[in-house]
């Protein structure tokens, strides 16, 4: 069996839905799929997805609904990616603009880049230089 290609979907916990769906629509201009309120938003994010869910309504058991339950507590991480240092300072520099306060702007040992913020929900926001996960300097 051949390792999967990519990530299709990644998911964050909300409690504030339509917190969620302006931040991720306004600051980073992703689109919207579909959104259920109080429940869920999902985002278009190039060839994946980006899913929101309530923590409290998706882990309630739902005869109308077959997929398994699940949810957390805590907030999550997930990383945005970006082609070079270049775009991580933009993107910086955007959420600065925005009055969003930057958490930690990091040099990995590859020399690539990452900026961290955090979304309405607490959820850690990554934005980071593909080449994080690689031995090569970019």
């Amino acid at each position: 069996m051949q390792s999967p290609s990519a990530i299709l979907e990644t998911v964050i916990y909300a409690t504030d839905i339509d917190a969620a769906e302006r931040f991720y629509r306004d600051v980073f201009g992703l689109e919207i799929v579909r959104k259920l309120p109080e429940q869920f938003v999902f985002f278009r994010c190039g060839q994946q997805m980006l899913l929101i869910f309530n923590a409290d309504n998706s882990s309630k058991n739902d005869i109308n609904n077959p997929l398994p339950r699940h949810g957390t507590t805590g907030s999550g991480h997930f990383c945005f990616a970006a082609k070079d240092e270049a775009e991580v300072l933009a993107w910086r520099d955007h959420f600065t603009s925005r009055g969003i306060a930057i958490e930690h702007y990091h040099r990995w040992p590859n020399n690539s880049v990452s900026v961290y913020i955090r979304d309405p929900a607490g959820n850690s926001v990554e934005v980071g230089e593909t080449q994080i996960w690689t031995d090569d300097a970019p």
